[in-house]
């Protein structure tokens, strides 16, 4: 499907418009490359100090961003500039931990460690990312992303894929290692943010465990139909651009603890829209089916960003309330994203995706979880036997 949206930005606040014309005219590039970023630097900003219960379930604003453009279109300048204030408070807190560190009595056995407070990674071991989530929620920035998913398949034998499913949901997990203690990683918060060249995102995310797993469709991929050409430009951004950003972004993460609710409009409008993603996976396939079901779970994460990126002048603005303008919005961008994610699956399966045979989705369900999968279960969930499944697990894995 050609793309034909972009993410739109006309009800944030003012000066949140002003930054991403600015950057886009500055650095040549789509609007929706600063927009997503925008929305990714406010979530770990915030992380699980800003959370939304819905009546039912709490969502927090977690999200996993992958940007879609050539090499030469501008895609990594504009991110690594608005993620200088994270860097910031990276390189405070680097500080602040050898500080502490130089402080700490080597003798005392009994004083624990002290922990450097850093808010994002760059090296993507399962372990390192365990690590940091175990202290506190974290983001993952890879400019090339590809580095981040070759990683992963490095370390596949070790469940990387699957305990990056639970980080994504937000499910309590524990990491037990044979020469190290437990580490128990209570309802992790994990932000993506990287890029990607068209022509990479086969080799990338046409793995067969990425696909049928979730682990691709819970990725909202920002693919611009159009990159503008970039000419020579002495072109700077504004005095105050960058100011007022690094000064937004630390606000951010200075705000109380608070729990937002959905007004009766917003209510409405999202279940108008949960019910139009049902009726679309009546007709789709195993792939796409999957991505409407994780993106009636991410409208309400974006939505928390929308209602803190939001005009406060508003009529229907309210503190701790998302109204239905926002809610409306955040639909908007979800329609954006629905048709980058068709066309990113387009050029991933040639428009050929079939689905996988019940013995192949056996295989990967199998090997995603790292053989800790009851085959049982397996059996009665997919209507066969045991004894298929366990001849199907044991044949050799899918290359």
């Amino acid at each position: 499907m050609i793309n034909k949206q972009c993410l739109p930005f006309e009800c944030l606040q003012v000066e949140i418009q002003c930054i991403i014309k600015n950057f886009a005219e500055v650095y040549q590039c789509d609007t929706d490359i600063i927009v997503s970023t925008i929305y990714a630097i406010v979530s770990i900003a915030v992380n699980k100090s800003i959370k939304l219960f819905d009546g039912k379930y709490t969502n927090y604003p977690s999200m996993w961003i992958c940007h879609v453009a050539p090499s030469g279109s501008n895609k990594s300048a504009p991110v690594k500039m608005l993620f200088k204030p994270i860097n910031e408070v990276n390189e405070e807190a680097v500080m602040a931990y050898y500080d502490e560190l130089r402080h700490t009595d080597k003798d005392d056995g009994n004083k624990p460690k002290p922990i450097c407070k850093k808010l994002s990674l760059t090296d993507t071991t399962p372990e390192a990312i365990y690590k940091a989530l175990s202290f506190m929620p974290q983001m993952v920035y890879r400019d090339e992303i590809k580095g981040m998913i070759d990683d992963f398949d490095r370390y596949n034998r070790s469940g990387i894929i699957s305990n990056m499913l639970s980080i994504w949901d937000s499910t309590s997990f524990c990491i037990d290692r044979k020469t190290e203690d437990p580490t128990f990683i209570r309802d992790p918060f994990l932000d993506i943010l990287g890029g990607i060249q068209p022509g990479l995102l086969k080799s990338t995310f046409g793995n067969p465990q990425l696909m049928i797993s979730g682990f691709n469709q819970r990725i909202l991929f920002v693919y611009p139909d159009k990159i503008p050409v970039t000419y020579y430009s002495d072109k700077q951004l504004s005095e105050t651009t960058m100011p007022y950003w690094t000064n937004f972004v630390k606000e951010l993460m200075m705000l109380e603890p608070t729990t937002l609710s959905l007004s009766p409009e917003a209510k409405d409008c999202y279940c108008t829209y949960y019910n139009m993603l049902q009726d679309k996976k009546s007709s789709a396939d195993d792939y796409m089916q999957y991505v409407y079901s994780k993106f009636q779970i991410i409208i309400l994460r974006w939505s928390i960003v929308t209602h803190l990126l939001w005009e406060k002048t508003f009529e229907t603005y309210h503190k701790d309330i998302i109204s239905g303008d926002e809610m409306l919005h955040s639909v908007q961008c979800m329609l954006y994203f629905e048709s980058a994610a068709e066309k990113v699956y387009h050029e991933i399966c040639g428009g050929m995706y079939q689905g996988f045979t019940k013995e192949q989705s056996l295989q990967i369900l199998y090997n995603t979880y790292d053989g800790n999968v009851n085959l049982q279960k397996l059996a009665d969930a997919l209507g066969c036997s045991r004894q298929y499944v366990s001849k199907a697990v044991n044949k050799k894995s899918l290359s």
